[in-house]
């Protein structure tokens, strides 16, 4: 009976340079090695299964298109593990974006230009939140994406319900306005 050679794939330079080349086994062993241990890893963070899949496979996309990138200062595993938690942050980052663009109280006129794709729509969303005062940022998260209730934000910022009701008011003004400001309303 012939013993079975060492796999050459499990050398990590190897693998390396093969995955460089574009080989399709290496890619493929590449693929079996990591694919059990990013997915466990991302169902902890996202527990959606075809959603933690799809950001396991972005992993696996960006990770070829930066090989060139990895200078072995760490395991290939390591570093891909970096970029799993970049993605799984994204994710979260879009699905937030997403998440504004349902419940932010846009104005009309915004609705009736025609619709811009939800990521370009996302980044505008979050660049206008972030320029947003503290306070009146803070009481939107809480109220539109938290979906907490007035009374429910009154307590956690030990104010009145009227204080609340009244920041939310001028919350909606002035993201309103830097909506506005920054030409996203052409």
């Amino acid at each position: 009976m012939r013993t079975r050679k060492p796999l050459l794939l499990d050398n990590e330079e190897f693998l390396l340079k093969e995955l460089r080349q574009g080989k399709k086994k290496a890619v493929r062993f590449w693929y079996k090695k990591f694919f059990p241990l990013f997915l466990n890893t991302t169902l902890k963070k996202i527990s959606k299964r075809e959603d933690a899949e799809e950001v396991v496979q972005e992993t696996f996309i960006n990770s070829l298109k930066q090989l060139h990138l990895f200078k072995n200062k760490s395991s290939l595993k390591t570093w891909m593990m970096s970029i799993l938690f970049h993605e799984i942050a994204d994710f979260y980052r879009k699905k937030y974006a997403k998440k504004a663009l349902k419940i932010i109280p846009l104005f009309d006129e915004i609705l009736q230009k025609p619709l811009m794709d939800q990521q370009e729509m996302s980044v505008k969303v979050e660049d206008v939140l972030l320029d947003m005062k503290k306070e009146y940022r803070e009481v939107l998260l809480l109220k539109y994406f938290d979906k907490k209730k007035v009374q429910d934000i009154a307590v956690k910022l030990k104010k009145t319900t009227k204080a609340v009701e009244s920041d939310l008011f001028r919350a909606r003004r002035e993201f309103r306005g830097l909506y506005l400001e920054k030409g996203y309303l052409e």
